[in-house]
């Protein structure tokens, strides 16, 4: 949690494990489910009229959880138990589907690069969360368990890295381009705006909070490797 910019002692931390132990397999769940709905999508596999219907109901059920999840963060914990800066990144993570999930299931159901920005969002979550949620459980004092650790970081990472960065980049650009070319102002303007936001959090927080992670395993590892190998 450092690594993203959240400070907490062991203490309030291992207290937000125990509260939070069933909420992270069942996000990840959902990311699954939703990554895989996507699939005919982004394959093009049989109906384009049933494929985009899958896309928009990810996007609608994405918008349902997002929904419940800012009802459940502001009614249920206090200002003490969510700071500021986790209550801002909520709002960022939630408001591109929140706000531009029906907008874009009404205009552009059928587009392809709808549907590619899904499955990245769903399907590099699913796999980040379940792979942290895996690790978070891993006694990194052990050398086998913090190999372990170390490998399942770097894949969730390179996943990361792939779908938040280089094909989310080029995604982007294409929505921009798409519409620019439509003239629809309202989007290039609203849209955009929610993009970059997003891509703040892309960039800013998850992947650089997920090297920092990294780093730091990396560099337990480099001292267990310099200890005597009986111990």
């Amino acid at each position: 949690m450092e690594e993203a910019g959240i400070k907490c002692s062991k203490e309030e931390y291992l207290q937000w494990f125990m509260r939070n132990w069933v909420g992270g397999p069942l996000v990840a769940l959902q990311h699954l489910v939703d990554g895989a709905l996507c699939i005919p999508a982004v394959l093009k596999m049989g109906d384009p009229r049933v494929y985009s219907s899958l896309a928009c109901l990810v996007i609608m059920n994405e918008m349902g959880f997002e929904i419940q999840d800012v009802i459940k963060t502001l009614y249920f914990f206090t200002p003490a138990e969510v700071p500021s800066f986790v209550l801002f990144l909520i709002f960022i993570h939630h408001s591109l589907t929140t706000c531009l999930g029906l907008p874009t299931i009404l205009c552009y159901r059928s587009l392809s690069t709808l549907h590619w920005l899904c499955f990245d969002l769903q399907g590099a979550a699913a796999v980040s969360t379940f792979i942290y949620e895996y690790t978070k459980i891993l006694d990194v004092t052990k050398r086998g368990a913090l190999k372990q650790f170390l490998i399942l970081s770097w894949i969730s990472f390179l996943v990361m890295l792939i779908a938040r960065f280089f094909h989310w980049v080029y995604l982007v650009g294409e929505f921009i381009f798409v519409w620019y070319n439509d003239k629809a102002w309202a989007f290039l303007v609203v849209g955009t705006f929610f993009l970059l936001i997003f891509s703040y959090l892309n960039f800013a927080i998850v992947l650089k909070s997920m090297y920092g992670r990294l780093q730091k395993f990396m560099k337990m590892s480099a001292e267990h490797d310099s200890l005597p190998s009986n111990l």
